[in-house]
C-alpha cells in the first residue's frame, strides 16, 4: 500500500489515481449509463436511500457493461476523471491526489508521503521499530533506493532528514550492497525457506525458463544465506524484526498461484497473539479481504496451527490499506497504528484481568452452582436481546466495491 506508481505495468500517477477513484465513486445506472450520485469518493459503499437499489461503483458498472473486454475497462477506468468522462466532477479531487504522488522536481514518487510521515512520527516519539517491505513483485530494489535517499536527507520532499544512524539513532537505509537487508521466501508443499542476499526466484524474471525450480536453484548463488524449516525461518525473521532498521522480502508468488491464491499459501505473517514481551506486529496490505485474509497467511508464534477469524486480527494486527485514503491523508498510517495499538492494549489488558480472576477465585460447590445459574440466565437474556459483540466491526466484501478480475501479471505484483 505504500508503493503507488507502478514501473512494472507502466502505470503513471494519473492512471493509478483514476483507477482508484473508479472503485471509490458511487452512482447508479440511468438509461443504461452510469451516473455519479455521491460527489465525494469513499472506500466504503454508502447506504442507498430507502427503497432504492444499492449504489454501484464505476468499476462494478464496467464489469457488468463490458464483461469480456478487460482492456477496454482498464482504459475507461484510467481516464475516469478526464473531461467528458463519467467522473469528471471528481477531477479536482483527482488532481490533488496526483499532486501527492509527484515530487517537487516533477518526478513520480515510489513511496507515498504517508509512509515517510509515519517514519518521522515514530522517530519523533522515540519508538523502537523495524520496517519490513513485503511484495510478490520485483520492485524491492527501487523501493530501497528511495528509502535510502530519504534516510540520507536527499529526498526532494524531505531534505535534511536523518534516519541513517548519523545522529546516533537507528539506521533505516535499505542498501543494495547489504545482502542481509533483502531476500526472498521459498515455499513448497512440504516446507518453507528464507533466502537472504537475493530477490531472484526460479521461474520468474531473468530465471523464468530454468528447469530446476526447487530450493537447489540457490546453490548457484554463492553469497546467499539459506534458512530452512518453518521454525528456523520464524526465529530468523523475529530476530531481524527485533533490531531497529529496515529490510525487504519478496514473497513466493508461485506457491500462492499453485494453491489458487488462498490465504494459507499467501504472504506469511508471524505474530504473537498473546505476547509477554513489549512487541506488536502490524501488517498493512491493500489486498486483504474483510471475510478472509486472501493474500496473508497469519501464523501465531505460539500456536502456528491455530486458525484466526479475520475480524479478530483486524482489530489488533492487520489493516486493509486503502490507497484512496493513504494518498490524500499524510497521517493515514499513523492513525491506523494508533487504532491497532489501542485494540492490542485493550485485548492484552482484558486477557490479563481474566487470567488474574481465574487464578485468584476459589470456588465452592455452592458458588459454582450459583454462578452457573447466573451465567445461564445471562446467556438467555443475551440471546433474546440479539446482542452482537462484533456489531460495527464486522465487514463483508459488499462493504467495498467489487474489484475487477485480476490476471496473473497483476497478481504477481501484489
Amino acid at each position: 500500500p505504500v508503493i503507488m506508481t507502478d514501473a512494472t505495468s507502466g502505470k503513471i500517477a494519473e492512471v493509478v489515481v483514476n483507477e482508484e477513484l473508479s472503485s471509490s465513486a458511487w452512482g447508479c445506472v440511468v438509461n443504461d449509463k452510469w451516473v455519479l450520485q455521491i460527489p465525494i469518493p469513499s472506500a466504503l459503499r454508502p447506504p442507498a436511500p430507502a427503497g432504492k437499489p444499492a449504489f454501484m461503483s464505476y468499476t462494478e458498472y464496467l464489469m457488468e457493461a463490458i464483461p469480456k473486454d478487460k482492456k477496454a475497462r482498464n482504459t475507461l477506468k484510467g481516464t475516469f476523471t478526464r473531461p467528458g468522462n463519467p467522473g469528471e466532477k471528481m477531477r479536482a479531487f483527482a488532481e490533488s491526489m496526483i499532486a501527492n504522488l509527484v515530487r517537487p522536481d516533477g518526478s513520480e514518487v515510489k513511496l507515498i508521503p504517508a509512509f515517510f510521515e509515519m517514519l518521522l512520527h515514530l522517530k519523533r516519539t522515540k519508538r523502537s521499530f523495524s520496517i519490513c517491505f513485503r511484495t510478490f513483485g520485483e520492485d524491492l530494489l527501487s523501493v530501497a533506493d528511495e528509502l535510502t535517499m530519504f534516510c540520507e536527507g536527499r529526498h526532494p520532499a524531505y531534505p535534511g532528514v536523518r534516519m541513517d544512524g548519523s545522529d546516533g539513532g537507528a539506521d533505516y537505509r535499505l542498501m543494495r550492497t547489504d545482502l542481509q537487508k533483502y531476500g526472498t521466501f521459498y515455499r513448497d508443499d512440504s516446507d518453507m525457506a528464507l533466502v537472504m542476499g537475493t530477490v531472484e526466484q526460479p521461474g520468474e524474471g531473468a530465471y523464468k525458463d530454468v528447469k530446476d525450480k526447487s530450493l537447489d536453484f540457490y546453490a548457484a548463488f554463492p553469497e546467499v544465506e539459506v534458512v530452512t524449516g518453518e521454525s528456523d525461518v520464524l526465529n530468523y525473521f523475529l530476530d531481524k524484526c527485533r533490531r531497529p532498521g529496515s529490510f525487504g522480502l519478496r514473497d513466493y508468488y508461485a506457491h500462492w498461484k499453485k494453491h489458487d491464491m488462498v490465504s494459507h499459501a499467501g504472504k506469511v505473517f508471524f505474530f504473537d497473539h498473546c505476547p509477554v514481551k513489549n512487541e506488536h506486529a502490524i501488517f498493512f496490505d491493500d489486498n486483504l479481504c474483510p471475510e478472509d485474509f486472501y493474500i496473508i497467511c497469519p501464523l501465531s508464534t505460539r500456536d502456528p496451527k491455530r486458525v484466526f477469524w479475520p475480524t479478530y486480527l483486524y482489530q489488533t494486527n492487520l489493516c486493509k490499506a486503502e490507497p484512496l485514503e493513504s494518498i490524500i491523508d499524510d497521517r493515514y498510517f499513523i492513525k491506523h497504528i494508533d487504532r491497532l495499538e489501542t485494540g492490542f492494549e485493550r485485548r492484552t489488558a482484558a486477557r490479563t484481568r481474566l487470567k488474574s480472576l481465574m487464578t485468584s477465585v476459589k470456588w465452592t460447590s455452592r458458588a459454582k452452582q450459583a454462578s452457573t445459574d447466573k451465567v445461564q440466565k445471562e446467556l438467555v437474556k443475551t440471546k433474546m436481546s440479539g446482542y452482537d459483540a462484533w456489531k460495527g466491526l464486522r465487514k463483508s466484501r459488499m462493504s467495498f466495491s467489487l474489484q475487477d478480475e485480476v490476471d496473473e501479471s497483476e497478481a504477481a505484483q501484489f
